[in-house]
């Protein structure tokens, strides 16, 4: 019997449009045990075997349906977040500003709608963890601890 893979790596990617370089991020269902009908930019865990880039790649087909190459992905930030229930997770981000296709929700039962948001200001309606991601790229920080509040007496993520 294998072990269960328990990853603490996390990636995520800012697909960054072209003109206005809004972000998009994905609405959760209010149902969701982490980030109920919050903003999060798309992104997870990584998987077993996985690396960060590879990982970054399959969540952005996974999420919102855009096919790219590792090499289109550029590395803009590593986050070391903390959850309100004791969790600990590092976070590497990526930015993509170049890819064919148009952005759909690919994940309807867990996601509501896509939303590009200006990263210099993040809706007040995104997850802690986003706003931060968000506000340190816009800042052009390269790493920062995170400590994100308790989210309706839930888990953090």
């Amino acid at each position: 019997m294998s072990a269960v893979h328990r990853s603490i790596g996390n990636v995520m990617v800012l697909l960054q449009r072209p003109g206005d370089g809004r972000i998009l991020t994905v609405r959760h269902q209010a149902t969701s045990w982490h980030s109920p009908g919050m903003l999060t930019v798309v992104g997870g865990r990584l998987e077993d075997g996985e690396f960060l880039d590879e990982g970054a790649v399959r969540e952005l087909a996974e999420e919102v349906g855009i096919h790219i190459s590792p090499d289109r992905l550029r590395f803009c930030q590593l986050l070391h977040f903390h959850a309100a229930d004791g969790e600990r997770v590092i976070g590497a981000a990526f930015t993509v500003r170049e890819w064919e296709g148009t952005p759909y929700n690919r994940e309807p039962g867990t996601h509501t709608e896509l939303v590009w948001v200006d990263p210099t200001a993040p809706p007040p309606d995104c997850h802690p963890f986003t706003h931060a991601v968000l506000t340190h790229f816009s800042t052009g920080r390269l790493y920062a601890n995170v400590i994100a509040p308790e989210l309706l007496g839930g888990e953090a993520g």
